[in-house]
């Protein structure tokens, strides 16, 4: 397929690219500067439907990239996310209808969950799919209906639209990246592989949500030891971490700040997605001191991505 690839210079387009090169693909890549993949680029602004039109012309599918995200809720005003995530996703929809594009990939984020992903009284909150989302920010508000847009063209205008919940790949140290994996952190070269996967998925309907973060076995019997004990919690399942983290001088504690137990059997499941780098890859990187198992570590924030 010719694959437009939206808001590429972010931390995802990086691999993804490359992944959707690989198997055939021809890929085409949006930003609002330009961006150097090796791939077709357009420079363009999301929130100009002229930009948009002109980048979707000719396209079999969309990944729909490009948005403010969580890490930007300090320094831009609500509005600029209603611009940026509702009206360029709106924008989006509208070109692909006028240009027959009738397939999007959607990266959605796991904070349209809010309320509903936060811990209760002396337990880890379990998250799935059936959760009903409550955001509490205007990011996670923008991306729900990010995902309300989607549904209406579905029905509407008969494209089908997988969005993939992102967990979190903001680039990290190499440890922080690594202990995120156990509470909704996700490697970003996992996540290129949810996109292809969800390119090729024909939901009921013409819409499904999927969460897609690490692999771990927790799930709700581990909720009360994780927010109780954690280290017991995680030497249940990895013997040996906590000595590994005492040896190197690393604050169990800081490391693990997490709320939540994200399974993420629903994309396993119905995506056949299949998480390569999990907490088990981590230890064993970290144990060989092998930081290049995690190249993205310390990059600038700005090019996050989805």
């Amino acid at each position: 397929m010719n694959v437009l690839v939206t808001g590429a210079g972010g931390n995802l387009g990086r691999v993804l690219v490359p992944a959707l090169e690989a198997i055939g693909h021809h890929v085409r890549v949006f930003d609002f500067r330009a961006v150097d993949l090796g791939a077709e680029s357009v420079v363009g602004d999301v929130r100009d439907h002229d930009d948009v039109a002109r980048a979707v012309a000719g396209v079999d599918a969309i990944v729909h990239a490009a948005a403010l995200h969580g890490i930007h809720l300090d320094s831009h005003a609500p509005e600029e996310y209603w611009s940026t995530n509702v009206t360029g996703t709106f924008n989006v929809y509208e070109a692909a209808r006028l240009a027959g594009v009738r397939r999007i990939v959607l990266c959605s984020t796991m904070a349209v969950y809010g309320e509903s992903a936060e811990r209760t009284a002396g337990a880890w909150a379990v998250v799935t799919e059936d959760l009903p989302p409550r955001p509490k920010d205007v990011y996670g508000l923008s991306k729900l209906l990010c995902e309300v847009l989607a549904q209406h063209y579905a029905v509407a205008h008969g494209i089908v639209t997988v969005a993939l919940r992102l967990g979190m790949f903001v680039p990290e140290t190499f440890e922080r990246y690594g202990f995120r994996l156990l509470f909704g952190g996700v490697d970003d070269r996992d996540v290129a592989d949810a996109v292809v996967r969800a390119l090729a998925h024909d939901p009921d309907r013409g819409f499904d949500a999927f969460d897609v973060m690490a692999d771990t076995p927790f799930d709700a019997s581990d909720a009360r030891a994780l927010a109780t004990d954690p280290a017991a919690a995680i030497e249940r399942y990895w013997p040996g971490t906590a000595a590994l983290v005492e040896q190197l001088d690393l604050d169990l504690g800081e490391l693990v700040w997490g709320w939540a137990v994200w399974p993420v059997e629903k994309a396993k499941r119905t995506l056949g997605y299949a998480p390569r780098f999990d907490f088990a890859a981590f230890l064993d990187a970290l144990r060989r001191g092998d930081r290049e198992h995690y190249p993205f570590a310390g990059l600038p924030q700005w090019g996050v991505g989805a």
